[in-house]
């Protein structure tokens, strides 16, 4: 119980001086994680340690909605170690490490850049507090946006499930049509179109913990206004989500499972603080523009309703 009550995690973070110079974009991300790094790496090993259930889920969903890329990884492998004369008692070992690898990295992808439904209410409460300078208790205050965003947290992960289930299935068919004759233009470009979705979809998902904590949105509103804040301010979520992609990608070349657990153990503790949190900031700072800071309307059901912000 002292993990929890006994370390700190029910005290307030530092305030901020009032008369301190403001400082914008890149400097105050850089302040924020450099003054709250210990707050940071709470929230991360809270957050990945309620979430592991879920991650030891899509570990294992990985290993058949991907089966066409580790074949394909696999396949590529096995050549290059017959040509450099592995030893064949080698070979199902390093085969297996390949397997091991690939779906690691698929869980951190999801458990990070989409999310655990409910938990990432909590853990965008504690980012969007962090950005916005308030007083958080990163555990009481995170685990009460848990209780209320419980429903919409839910469908939310419920969403990303059938995404993540599907869309590779889908990719690996239409890669398949594209290898057959006449059908190599369509099936290359609905495998292309398939891919974009992803991205977008992964762009989408800071807004949508940050839309879910700050508004009373209907579900659907969440996706649509999240989709359209990703596509509106498109260039620099496309540079975050690339970064934070290549970050969960690069250890991968360490090879082996050192480069694969490195992977986990970094990504699920400070991780956060370049993987997600970059994404959370912006997405934080966008939406304090453009709904709150002038008292505008938010869309809900195609209508303009006045927003609902939490209590602070």
């Amino acid at each position: 119980m002292g993990l929890f009550f006994g370390g700190g995690y029910d005290k307030p973070g530092a305030g901020v001086d009032p008369n301190a110079p403001k400082k914008r974009g890149f400097f105050l991300y850089m302040e924020l994680v450099t003054r709250k790094f210990g707050s940071f790496i709470k929230a991360g090993f809270l957050y990945s340690l309620c979430a592991l259930p879920l991650l030891a889920l899509i570990y294992v969903i990985s290993v058949f909605v991907l089966q066409g890329p580790i074949y394909v990884i696999q396949s590529t492998a096995l050549s290059i170690m017959q040509q450099n004369g592995v030893p064949e008692a080698e070979i199902p070992g390093q085969l297996g490490t390949i397997t091991f690898s690939i779906c690691s990295m698929a869980a951190v992808f999801f458990v990070t850049m989409w999310g655990a439904g409910p938990l990432s209410a909590g853990l965008s409460f504690v980012f969007r507090s962090f950005t916005r300078e308030q007083p958080v208790w990163v555990w009481s205050d995170g685990k009460d946006k848990v209780k209320e965003n419980l429903k919409q947290g839910f469908g939310v992960l419920i969403v990303d499930l059938l995404f993540f289930i599907l869309v590779p299935f889908a990719v690996s068919f239409y890669y398949n049509l594209s290898q057959v004759a006449g059908m190599n233009l369509i099936g290359t470009l609905i495998v292309y179109v398939l891919i974009l979705l992803m991205f977008i979809y992964t762009m989408m998902h800071p807004y949508i913990f940050q839309l879910m904590i700050t508004f009373e949105c209907h579900f659907k509103d969440l996706f649509k206004n999240a989709l359209l804040l990703a596509l509106g301010k498109l260039p620099v979520n496309v540079l975050l989500t690339a970064i934070s992609l290549f970050l969960i990608v690069a250890p991968a070349g360490l090879g082996g499972v050192m480069g694969a657990m490195g992977l986990v153990l970094i990504g699920l503790t400070f991780g956060y603080i370049v993987l997600r949190y970059p994404m959370e900031f912006y997405a934080a700072r966008v939406i304090q523009k453009t709904f709150l800071s002038d008292k505008s309307m938010v869309v809900k059901d195609n209508k303009a309703v006045e927003y609902e912000e939490d209590a602070q």
